[in-house]
């Protein structure tokens, strides 16, 4: 058995999934953490990590290797795979990531994940400059992006970085790129924002050659480049595991729709919404959330059986409500909806829900046809009517879940962080707060609103700037699911 064979990772499993990993170019199958052994049991799937040649050993036992000792290495170990009946997942970890592509355009995968794709470098790794010393100097000392020295016990770590890398690099990034349009399993692509190697803008040259039909990229923003010793290891398992479910497997699905109705002193219109709402299907649960009514809010809404009803003992504001509500469901996906509307119709309920449901966004915004938000668009996207996952509404900063300020935080945040929100304007209204609380009391209501609003706004833009603001939302995962 020769080094190569002996420094291999197999995980047998009682089934005929397998999760075939191919490691980083001076890296070793143990680069993968505890990645490998979470698959087998998370999944009772086969897990197999090659050794690549010249690796696990000392670092001049790579010099003069060639693109293609590694790539028929492994092409060989997949392929006898495959011939015995197993459905392969890819996963490839830098020039593991190249190899990993390349195959997936070849073989009929089931799945790949990629993470740090070198194939577009960074300055001064892309200079043609780095070439002319390759005649003088065979390695250079590699640096060192790893946030514990646990890494380094782990596994065997070469200090230093053969400059044959270039070229072998630059020939996988021409074959993957020549061949991308011939992938179309599921993929899940993972960069680092501020990766000191590979540059993650190359994810959209990848995202419009790529054929698969569902694609998730998921973006970090920390200066690294291994993710499987770093502290974001632990988020990624996480993102990984959705997206295996999800679009592999087929075994995950939201496990429903919940209605969250925030109010205060809706006697007279609450009755409106609730006879839409509690006659759909899609909701798992309904829950109104009194914010200490004076009024018999309380008694119009307990007369529909299938709603919960929660009250404040004293007024909270809406955005204290909504994160109750959201707390007394399960769902995976929230449809937040106003208590004061006239001519709300199921059909525009659904209109809301059904693009968070199929992951076309992550947020949908349904727009009133009052004059207020038809003349100032700004206004009109801070719409209560709206259909959100559950995970962003539980990762958004608890300074916007305060009275008004609620709708311009998540406006913000989703399309900054997430795949973004979608609106439409449907013909249902909203009552005027002059005409509710007479015009004097109404006017000052709104002014107040609008001034949440222009704070949370205000924030917002601050907040861009303010990274440790922003500990919530260090990543940005976004699914991309083409039509047929």
């Amino acid at each position: 058995m020769d080094n190569a064979e002996k420094n291999e990772i197999y995980l047998k499993a009682n089934s005929n999934w397998e999760f075939f990993l191919i490691h980083g170019y001076t890296g070793c199958p143990p680069d993968f953490n505890d990645l490998p052994e979470y698959l087998h049991k998370k999944f009772n799937a086969n897990v197999r990590i090659p050794n690549l040649p010249g690796h696990s050993t000392k670092v001049e036992d790579l010099y003069g290797l060639r693109f293609n000792d590694f790539y028929e290495y492994v092409e060989n170990k997949l392929k006898k795979d495959i011939a015995s009946g197993k459905k392969i997942i890819l996963g490839g970890y830098s020039f593991g990531a190249q190899l990993a592509l390349i195959l997936a355009a070849k073989y009929p995968v089931k799945g790949v994940f990629i993470i740090s794709d070198p194939s577009k470098k960074k300055f001064p790794l892309n200079s043609p400059k780095l070439k002319f010393f390759m005649k003088f100097k065979k390695k250079i000392k590699k640096r060192i992006m790893i946030p514990s020295k646990e890494y380094l016990k782990k596994i065997n770590y070469y200090s230093y970085m053969p400059l044959d890398i270039l070229p072998i690099v630059e020939e996988a990034a021409e074959k993957e790129k020549n061949n991308l349009s011939k992938i179309t399993a599921p993929i899940m692509i993972v960069n680092f924002k501020k990766d000191f190697l590979s540059d993650y803008k190359y994810t959209e040259v990848m995202k419009k050659n790529l054929k698969s039909k569902k694609i998730v990229t998921l973006l970090f923003k920390h200066k690294m480049h291994n993710m499987f010793y770093s502290e974001k290891f632990f988020e990624f398992k996480e993102k990984l595991t959705s997206f295996l479910e999800e679009c592999i497997f087929e075994s995950r699905k939201d496990s429903g729709v919940s209605a969250i109705i925030p109010a205060y002193n809706e006697y007279p219109r609450i009755s409106n919404v609730l006879k839409v709402l509690s006659n759909m299907k899609i909701f798992e649960s309904i829950v109104v959330v009194d914010d200490g009514s004076v009024d018999n809010t309380g008694e119009i809404v307990q007369k529909f059986k299938n709603v919960k009803y929660l009250r404040n003992e004293k007024n909270m504001g809406k955005g204290y409500s909504m994160e109750r509500g959201v707390n007394a469901t399960r769902s995976d996906i929230i449809f937040f909806c106003d208590a004061d509307l006239n001519g709300l119709k199921s059909e525009d309920v659904l209109e809301m829900i059904k693009p968070v449901m199929e992951r076309k966004v992550d947020m949908f915004i349904g727009i009133r046809k009052n004059l207020m938000q038809r003349a100032v668009h700004l206004f009109a996207l801070n719409s209560g009517e709206r259909a959100v996952r559950r995970e962003i509404w539980q990762k958004l900063p608890s300074y916007y879940k305060h009275k008004y300020q609620i709708e311009a935080g998540l406006n913000y945040f989703v399309k900054h962080y997430w795949s973004g929100y979608d609106f439409k304007v449907f013909d249902y209204y909203q009552i005027l707060k002059e005409k509710k609380y007479g015009f004097f009391k109404g006017f000052s209501l709104r002014w107040r609103l609008n001034f949440n609003v222009f704070n949370a706004y205000i924030s917002c833009i601050f907040m861009k700037y303010l990274s440790k603001k922003q500990t919530n939302f260090d990543y940005k995962c976004i699914y991309h699911f083409k039509s047929s």
